[in-house]
């Protein structure tokens, strides 16, 4: 949905900087491995697996960005924030467990090789979250959109009706397309593992919807669960990283504000903050707390 209204409104005003060469090869990554491969895999596994074993796999999501964002793509990480990630996984097991369901092992492989593009998905994102969230979102919709729809005519699946194909493209504007496009804002402000790990609880509150919607009964893993998954919020939310950090001089541009990493001459009015154009940046050295967001993403000794 969101694809089509960028096909429509061309003059949208961008909520980030433009991307550059690097950026759109980026984004082909991020288009391929979490729009065109993923989704895929994940039906395929679904249909030689337990859905309830899926459930459980898919929180292996937050687990692979964590890894990939510390190990590969050289995120710091805090022990605080490697537990509670683990913690996010490990509620989401309990959330929806089920003794006894079989697990087809072929199916549960593909399911996790999902994960694991959708983990890496995360962290390409990551590294170009300064840029405009929409249209990231919007060129990813489209363009996986339309794959995922070839697939399924070419696997002989009817075109649905024009109610479902509505219904279908609010839904996913909403649940997909917003949700992403708040993800990326956050992963600017928090780095992927920590965006991923508070995104985790996204099942405690699908199934928290089944409770108030749709008349489901509570269980002790929803409780269970939904402890873990506080307790993992806390953790998260009561880091406190603080060090001296020096930020090097450069040009960059992004949305912002005039904070104390943005105190730049204007060359005229560039219009009401947050606004985005082109500015130096540093040399500055000071100490404060803060996350791995797109000013701090320096070494640590």
């Amino acid at each position: 949905f969101l694809g089509v209204v960028r096909l429509v409104w061309r003059r949208r005003p961008a909520a980030g900087r433009p991307l550059t060469v690097r950026d759109r090869l980026i984004l082909a990554g991020v288009v391929l491995t979490g729009g065109v491969l993923a989704p895929p895999l994940l039906l395929w596994g679904l249909e030689r697996s337990s859905a309830t074993t899926t459930a459980l796999l898919l929180n292996l999501e937050v687990v692979f960005t964590v890894v990939l964002a510390g190990i590969v793509f050289g995120e710091h990480l805090s022990a605080r924030v490697a537990i509670a990630a683990g913690v996010m996984a490990v509620g989401g097991i309990v959330l929806g467990w089920t003794p006894g369901d079989p697990a087809i092992a072929t199916g549960a492989a593909v399911v996790t090789l999902a994960c694991f593009l959708w983990a890496l998905d995360n962290n390409l994102t990551r590294l170009i979250a300064e840029g405009d969230p929409l249209l990231i979102v919007e060129v990813k919709g489209l363009v996986a959109g339309t794959v995922n729809i070839l697939l399924a005519l070419a696997s002989g699946q009817a075109w649905p009706s024009p109610g479902t194909i509505g219904f279908g493209m609010a839904l996913g504007a909403m649940s997909y397309g917003t949700s992403l496009v708040l993800f990326i804002l956050a992963m600017r402000e928090l780095g992927a593992a920590r965006a991923g790990a508070y995104f985790s609880t996204a099942p405690f509150f699908g199934a928290a919807g089944g409770l108030f919607l749709l008349g489901e009964s509570p269980t002790l893993g929803l409780l269970a669960a939904a402890a873990l998954m506080a307790l993992a919020t806390w953790l998260l939310l009561h880091e406190h990283h603080l060090h001296r950090h020096h930020h090097p001089t450069g040009t960059h541009i992004h949305v912002h504000v005039h904070d104390d990493h943005h105190q730049h001459a204007h060359e005229g009015w560039e219009g009401p903050e947050p606004h985005s154009h082109p500015h130096p940046s540093g040399p500055i050295e000071h100490e404060h707390p803060h996350t791995p967001d797109i000013h701090h993403d320096h070494g640590h000794g």
